[in-house]
């Protein structure tokens, strides 16, 4: 099978996923042609913070730059059965749509959806402006645009189809994974004194860092204990704020982004890391990028119950979880594997075996392949 990942799609450190498909799809016996032109630097949502008209501005230019160089590009690739817009891509699937022409079949990777980020998740733009309406007849048409839809879990699936009005069986899941050539096991440091427990991530609300503060209240006076907090973002501040007020002396802050082998070892080194605790509606229907580090990595990892985690995950099998925004539960599984390592490192072992299964870049290229196949020859 022979497919073109197009786009202006980013490799960038904090988004695996365009890469894991690569590579899957590469390792899994497909032939892939990218037709890629570099636009997004860094963190997309630091580009869209940035309220001036002189950033659109120059982005608008860049974009028109980069669509006359991927025109170019895409009339010289070979004969292909499918085209892959890859994330972010709301924009580019309009053109992918336009250039792929009769008998190619095109997929949009949608791991998430804009207007639900932005309205309900963030809490940036009321629902009914005309700015949220805008975003939400933007995506939807880019949905229509594509034959399949990538999204990352089936609850993810269930709801954009819901929200857009749109056929279920146009969304697909393919798990986010992560890269295994960076995220692999490493050896454990021996046992220190102290127990390290770890949360990694951008400070938004569906993370829930406030159940990790309520978590750390109930473990202050806990010995050999110790939660390390790196990230920066949204809620950053007022956590910082309200962690000081507090006087957490359980909990210490690094608020510096580190690079994925720095964030590695660190992973590497902690006795259990933590997923999320949100309970805004999209924590319940996605599964973290911190988890599947985790995993990758063989940790042990505690995140909050929902219908999305038990599409990959077992409780007390290969994860520990817990209520949803409830800090003193998430204490006490914090304590469990604490008092309990034969348990902390069946979950762990448990959780790498997941990994390798369904979400190492392999397992998620074969997955992807098959259905790719499935659906041409229902076609035929």
């Amino acid at each position: 099978m022979r497919i073109c990942f197009f786009g202006t799609y980013t490799i960038a450190e904090g988004y695996p996923v365009n890469r894991v498909l690569l590579k899957g799809l590469q390792e899994s016996g497909a032939e892939v042609i990218e037709c890629r032109e570099t636009l997004w630097d860094g963190f997309l949502h630091q580009t869209f913070s940035q309220r001036r008209w002189s950033t659109y501005l120059r982005l608008g230019w860049r974009l028109g730059r980069a669509y006359l160089r991927l025109i170019g590009r895409y009339w010289r690739v070979d004969e292909h059965q499918w085209v892959i817009v890859g994330y972010a891509g709301y924009l580019d699937v309009l053109l992918a749509r336009l250039l792929k022409g009769r008998g190619r079949r095109l997929i949009l990777v949608s791991f998430i959806s804009l207007y639900d980020t932005i309205v309900f998740d963030r809490g940036q733009l009321p629902a009914g402006s005309w700015k949220a309406r805008m975003v939400k007849s933007f995506e939807r048409v880019g949905f229509r645009c594509a034959d399949m839809v990538l999204v990352d879990t089936d609850a993810h699936g269930r709801y954009l189809a819901e929200l857009h009005g749109l056929p279920p069986e146009k969304f697909r899941r393919s798990f986010v994974g992560e890269d295994d050539a960076i995220f692999r096991p490493l050896p454990r440091p021996s046992p220190g004194p102290v127990f390290r427990v770890l949360f990694f991530g951008t400070y938004v609300p569906l993370h829930g860092v406030e159940t990790v503060l309520a978590a750390a209240a109930c473990l202050r006076d806990t010995p050999g204990l110790e939660l390390l907090l790196i990230g920066n973002g949204q809620l950053y501040p007022r956590i910082r704020q309200e962690a000081e007020r507090l006087q957490l002396s359980r909990l210490r802050f690094i608020d510096q982004w580190m690079s994925p082998e720095r964030l590695r070892e660190q992973v590497a080194q902690a006795d259990v890391c933590l997923g999320i605790f949100g309970q805004t509606a999209k924590a319940a229907r996605v599964i973290p990028l911190k988890v599947f580090d985790a995993l990758a990595l063989g940790r042990p990892i505690i995140t909050r119950d929902s219908p999305a985690i038990r599409e990959l995950l077992e409780h007390e099998k290969n994860v520990l979880l817990c209520p949803a925004g409830d800090g003193a539960a998430l204490a006490a599984a914090i304590l469990r594997l604490q008092a309990d390592p034969a348990l902390a490192q069946t979950i762990a072992a448990g959780g790498l075996a997941c990994f390798q299964q369904h979400a190492a870049p392999a397992a998620v290229g074969r997955t992807l392949l098959t259905t790719l196949e499935r659906s041409l020859e229902r076609r035929a």
